[in-house]
């Protein structure tokens, strides 16, 4: 059986940069909390915990002197604000392609025009660009949220870092007829884009594509949807005990690839066990 890994699958720069800044701060016996898990995997968070940091929902269960994390998604400018009134040192791992999100929605909120995040409504990254503007924009998460809203004369796009660009396409060819001037900041990070082609890519070529990551992380959902278009025989898993003899009988061809909070020895995890199958273990 001959087996592909894309190369553009595994952790993403904003991941592997939060990451070396929570085991530089570990190092350092500084680090007590994040804020939200840091990534939306498992196997990274129970890893962090067992180094001694915990997840915590809210600001106010960080104790006054810790050092709090927050997580690559972002966060409001109020919660930073809450941290500091109430002493806690705060670690910004806040992805720069998140953060360059947050800017751009409130740069344009604050020149006027009606801004719309495409994104997922309880996605916390989609939640922090909105609250830095202020809660003015809005978030939709395609065409279909257009029906019943009152577009101004002048409507921006902002896109959720993680999501597909075939979405963004839909969304402005919805809007361009109903709106006299529109302007896209395509904040769409290229590593999403690439892993996403990549994937496809290999998708097409194989008889079974594995797709490894959190099942509560939206960009590897969001691969698997993408991977399962092209080629019905995709599956997502989080672990690689997860993988059924029966899905590569008749195989000749797998593929893996992997979520941006995917750790490379989930990868090679899964790689063994597909290999392992292979030979009839």
């Amino acid at each position: 059986m001959h087996i592909c890994i894309v190369e553009e699958g595994g952790f993403c720069f904003g991941v592997r940069r939060a990451l070396e800044m929570a085991q530089q701060a570990i190092k350092q016996d500084d680090l007590s909390a994040t804020l939200g898990p840091l990534i939306h995997n498992p196997q990274v968070v129970d890893q962090l915990a067992q180094q001694g940091v915990r997840v915590v929902e809210r600001v106010a269960e960080a104790e006054p002197g810790e050092t709090l994390m927050i997580r690559t998604h972002g966060c409001s400018p109020d919660v930073m604000q809450q941290a500091l009134d109430r002493g806690v040192t705060v670690l910004d791992a806040t992805c720069p392609f998140v953060a360059r999100a947050q800017r751009e929605a409130q740069r344009l909120c604050d020149e006027g025009w009606q801004v719309l995040i495409l994104g997922e409504p309880e996605h916390p990254e989609a939640r922090s660009i909105r609250e830095h503007t202020g809660a003015r924009a809005t978030i939709v998460q395609g065409p279909d949220d257009l029906n019943d809203m009152q577009l101004r004369e002048k409507v921006a796009v902002v896109c959720q870092t993680t999501q597909r660009l075939d979405h963004l396409s839909s969304l402005v060819s919805a809007l361009l007829p109903r709106v006299r001037r529109l302007t896209v900041a395509n904040t769409i990070c290229d590593a999403t884009t690439q892993r996403q082609d990549a994937s496809v890519a290999t998708a097409r070529q194989v008889d079974v594509m594995i797709v490894v990551g959190g099942y509560h992380s939206a960009n590897t959902t969001r691969l698997a949807q993408v991977c399962a278009e092209v080629n019905p025989r995709t599956h997502h898993i989080e672990r690689a005990e997860e993988l059924q003899p029966q899905w590569l009988e008749g195989a000749r061809t797998v593929g893996i690839t992997a979520g941006a909070s995917t750790p490379d020895s989930a990868i090679e995890a899964v790689h063994e066990r597909v290999q392992q199958l292979a030979r009839g273990g």
